[in-house]
């Protein structure tokens, strides 16, 4: 065959191989997507980090192994503000590495955060941690439940525990952020408002009289679907005669249709969060308060363990798919393989979140709130949610064996001898020995033959046996301020609940101090002096529930407020008084 022959051939030959690998793309490309080999390219990037990435190509992840060994060696040196942009740059060049984003989010979260003294600049870092994760690493890894475990760990240990000296104003600018949100706490009947309400303006505003009122409003200039949260930063953009339409009477079916809409809209695209799924949630462990930390804990492991089921099944696929082996249990691993103990590692971590965030709305996650959403003053423990709480460590200790029964059996164990404690506190005789029945029989050697009286006065004793007289009047200071804050909201039943709590606890105090070598404790002169500090405004309580306090004491001891009131006036202090309501819009908005 001559030259021109041979080649010509030999291009069409060509020609054929390129189209057919060209067909061959759309195929492996699915593939790809299907089981996460792609990968999204890198944005963000300085200039000169962006040319060396192109000019290296496969060099990439040479530039990721030096930057993470740079960030390792800044971490050792404390170095947490140097980290901030090479652990950015990690995240930008590897999106698809799930524990570059999680190291990014706890060094914001944690190590940063703890390095600024201003609170409000504090709080911006540990959110700037939660949206990294939440807004950027999850959509990108999906079905990582890893990055699920680590954003429900920074929400309810960072913002819902009390380990952070900054955790008040963290719950505060938390609790606010949703109050304005949900307008409230966000109870059965508010989601499902929110789960039913429009997706879309024009759903919105397909309703005649929401469609009239948002032209009235528009044509003041104001737009009440895009700045319905107005009111609750000043309202910049929201003019008198716009106020005036907003609190016609008639208009309020109309605000309240297109005020679903906005809430709706912002708590699905703002904070990731569906209210079908918030429903659930409550129904399954009882009536949440959103605006505390530890449902949003909880939330984010519930979607990580769905996540986990998902990713299991999907591997269980592909190995069929491919006809490959399934890998051998190992007698080493208590005769599970290695992809099943990492996965049963994943799951008990998040189910570990689910049962310590509920153990931490039992123990102190009754926080109290005003009506604008403004937090009151951490409460303590919430019972309600007991019950719920306990199978969590029951489905623990027999779905996974011996390899974590140790650690969930101690807490278990705390969790029973604190509801003896607490029921008992709060009048609840019957829970509480039904919680000491089960303490008995499963923890023996905690009650030691014990009676259910003799247990309980043990604990009492023995909680208060390493305390100073100044570390105990502290104890019973920080009690009674929480038995006023009830009175002052109205909470009857919880402040009784403290009060029985302090006054067992000095009367054993005051028993045993003589044997101790102790002091005793005024219970009296304690809790005149809290009232004396919260009505003269040392605590600084907001004015609606300083003002109900007042009111309160004269009507049910009236010689007791005439005191207070003379003894403040001694100190040039007065006892407050209410303050002029504000105009409807502001105050009524859902």
């Amino acid at each position: 065959m001559h030259t021109k022959g041979k080649r010509l051939l030999l291009l069409s030959l060509g020609l054929v191989l390129l189209l057919s690998s060209s067909l061959a793309l759309s195929p492996l490309q699915r593939m790809r997507n299907e089981y996460d080999l792609s990968s999204a390219p890198v944005t963000g990037l300085t200039p000169e980090l962006a040319l060396a990435t192109q000019v290296l190509g496969w060099g990439r992840g040479l530039i990721i192994d030096v930057i993470w060994i740079r960030m390792e060696t800044l971490k050792s040196q404390d170095r947490y503000f140097e980290l901030v942009q090479l652990a950015d740059w990690a995240c930008k060049l590897a999106p698809h590495f799930p524990h570059v984003w999680a190291f990014n989010a706890w060094n914001l979260a944690y190590n940063v955060s703890c390095r600024v003294e201003y609170l409000p600049d504090r709080w911006a870092w540990v959110q700037k941690g939660i949206e990294l994760l939440r807004d950027e690493a999850i959509p990108l890894n999906p079905n990582s439940p890893m990055l699920y475990d680590r954003l429900a760990w920074i929400i309810g240990h960072k913002i819902g525990e009390q380990d952070d000296n900054a955790h008040f104003f963290y719950k505060q600018t938390f609790g606010l952020y949703m109050h304005e949100i949900l307008g409230g706490e966000g109870g059965q009947e508010t989601l499902r408002e929110l789960a039913d309400a429009p997706r879309t303006l024009e759903e919105a505003l397909a309703d005649p009289d929401a469609n009239r009122l948002w032209n009235e409003c528009l044509a003041e200039g104001f737009d009440i679907a895009e700045g319905f949260f107005d009111s609750y930063v000043g309202r910049p953009s929201v003019t008198p005669r716009a106020v005036a339409i907003l609190n016609r009477p008639e208009n309020a079916g109309a605000l309240h249709k297109i005020g679903l809409y906005a809430r709706a809209k912002r708590l699905r695209e703002e904070c990731k969060l569906e209210p079908e799924r918030m429903l659930a949630l409550r129904e399954k462990y009882g009536p949440f308060d959103w605006r505390v930390p530890f449902p949003h804990a909880i939330y984010w492991a519930t979607v990580g363990l769905e996540v986990l089921d998902g990713l299991e099944k999907r591997t269980e696929h592909t190995l069929e798919e491919f006809d490959l082996p399934t890998p051998e249990p190992d007698p080493g691993l208590g005769g599970l393989a290695d992809d099943e103990t990492l996965y049963e590692y994943q799951r008990v971590s998040l189910k570990r979140r689910i049962y310590s965030s509920m153990q931490g709305l039992v123990l102190h996650g009754r926080l109290l709130y005003d009506p604008k959403g403004r937090l009151v003053l951490a409460m303590g423990p919430d019972y309600r949610f007991a019950d719920a709480a306990l199978p969590l460590y029951d489905e623990i200790i027999e779905a996974h064996g011996t390899r974590y029964k140790l650690g969930t059996s101690a807490g278990l164990q705390s969790f029973l001898s604190r509801g003896v404690m607490e029921f008992a506190f709060m009048g609840n005789t019957e829970k509480s020995m039904e919680y000491f029945e089960r303490l008995r029989e499963e923890f023996p050697n905690a009650v030691k033959g014990r009676s259910y009286d003799e247990y309980r006065q043990f604990v009492l004793a023995h909680d208060q046996l390493d305390m100073t007289t100044s570390q105990f009047r502290r104890l019973i200071a920080g009690r009674l301020i929480h038995f006023y804050v009830a009175m002052a909201c109205n909470d009857d039943e919880k402040a009784w609940t403290v009060e029985e709590d302090v006054k067992q606890r000095v009367e054993k105090w005051n028993e045993d101090a003589e044997q101790n070598l102790r002091g005793q404790v005024r219970y009296k002169q304690i809790k005149d002096g809290i009232l004396l500090d919260i009505l003269g405004g040392y605590y600084r309580l907001p004015k609606e529930q300083a003002v109900n306090l007042a009111v309160r004491l004269k009507e049910q001891d009236p010689t007791r407020y005439e005191w207070v009131r003379q003894t403040l006036q001694k100190d040039g202090k007065a006892l407050p008084e209410p303050e002029e309501v504000e105009d409807k819009w502001q105050v009524e908005t859902y």
